[in-house]
């Protein structure tokens, strides 16, 4: 009898000592809980962002990749579309809060809706894109009565417009035949459905090897340089004013992880974007510049190609470009990046 009830004292003790060990398991985690809680900590907020097919979207997946989003207190989710203007679209339909896009598709865009411009993040050098034509075309004036390949709604169409207009070319003299991505412009071009076509770095080894396929210029000739905004929902900036700073903290991190370490960036198109590593390497190191910032030259650049778009009717409606900018996030990060009067 002595036996059996110093067995049972025994399990009883040894069950409150697991329970013991469980509560101050327990303790510990609401410890740990609360500790981090009173750190001040902030939740992370939830932001749908949506990046193009090319390394113009890289800043995002790097930021994403690297924890830097999350360590500037964004959930990003990234989407992937096939052009800049596409996220914007996706942005005034809800089904993102942030995009991208190049300057006179950014302002084609915010002429919409509620939109708010809030930095520029991101600019391809003039030589990040080439004119290809095929079919015995040598100089600009061959291209009256040809097909020309045009990606609508995007930087493409202000590009073809400049290009018609440096080289005194009457745009009803040739055929805008719309397509809706690269690779579709490129099987026309390799069919000789369409006679010319501009091509990024990304595909230049591929329309060369077009037959009778020649670059006549790249964006010099018509003295243009484009710039990628970043471009959110005006609303969100609104009730969350603090994301601007935080969107804009994270792609500079982002800049300066691309620029020191070219090589993971690249295999990280690769995985992403399925860009081949060295053609992803050759645009990293020598076709983009990766800066955050709102200077007085790009404003006048936006404003610049605003007049133009609505004087040849690219945009309808005209707006006040001033009541589009959203810098104040980009201001309280980083105030030597904003300058314009």
């Amino acid at each position: 009898m002595r036996n059996k009830q110093s067995r049972i004292w025994k399990a009883v003790a040894g069950a409150m000592l697991l329970t013991g060990i469980l509560v101050s398991l327990s303790g510990c985690g609401d410890a740990k809980a609360e500790n981090k809680e009173a750190s001040g900590a902030p939740a992370l907020q939830k932001v749908r962002v949506g990046g193009d097919s090319a390394i113009f979207s890289l800043q995002f997946r790097v930021a994403k990749e690297q924890g830097i989003f999350e360590k500037n207190g964004i959930d990003a989710e990234i989407s992937t579309f096939s052009f800049g203007i596409d996220t914007l679209n996706a942005v005034l339909t809800d089904r993102v809060d942030v995009g991208e896009a190049m300057d006179y598709a950014a302002l084609s865009a915010i002429s919409k809706g509620d939109l708010k411009v809030l930095s520029l993040f991101n600019s391809p050098k003039a030589t990040s894109s080439k004119l290809f034509a095929r079919d015995g075309i040598s100089k600009p004036e061959d291209l009256v009565g040809k097909k020309l390949g045009v990606q609508k709604g995007t930087v493409n169409e202000y590009i073809w417009g400049k290009y018609f207009e440096t080289f005194h070319i009457d745009p009803k003299a040739v055929t805008l035949v719309p397509l809706q991505s690269t690779a579709e412009i490129l099987a026309a071009y390799d069919r000789g459905d369409i006679q010319a076509a501009w091509f990024g770095t990304a595909f230049f080894d591929k329309a060369e090897k077009v037959k009778g396929s020649a670059a006549l210029n790249d964006q010099s000739a018509i003295n243009v340089r484009t710039k990628g905004f970043l471009v959110a929902k005006g609303s969100l900036i609104k009730d969350h004013p603090e994301i601007s700073a935080e969107l804009n903290k994270s792609l500079a991190e982002a800049s300066q992880y691309i620029i020191a370490h070219p090589e993971e960036a690249a295999e990280l198109a690769f995985k992403e974007l399925k860009i081949p590593k060295e053609n992803a390497l050759n645009e990293i190191k020598n076709q983009w510049d990766f800066d955050v910032r709102f200077k007085q030259e790009d404003y006048d650049q936006l404003k610049q190609i605003k007049e133009w778009s609505i004087a040849n009717g690219y945009i309808e409606q005209d707006f006040n470009l001033d009541d589009k900018l959203a810098l104040d996030g980009l201001k309280e990060a980083f105030p030597d990046k904003v300058d314009i009067k």
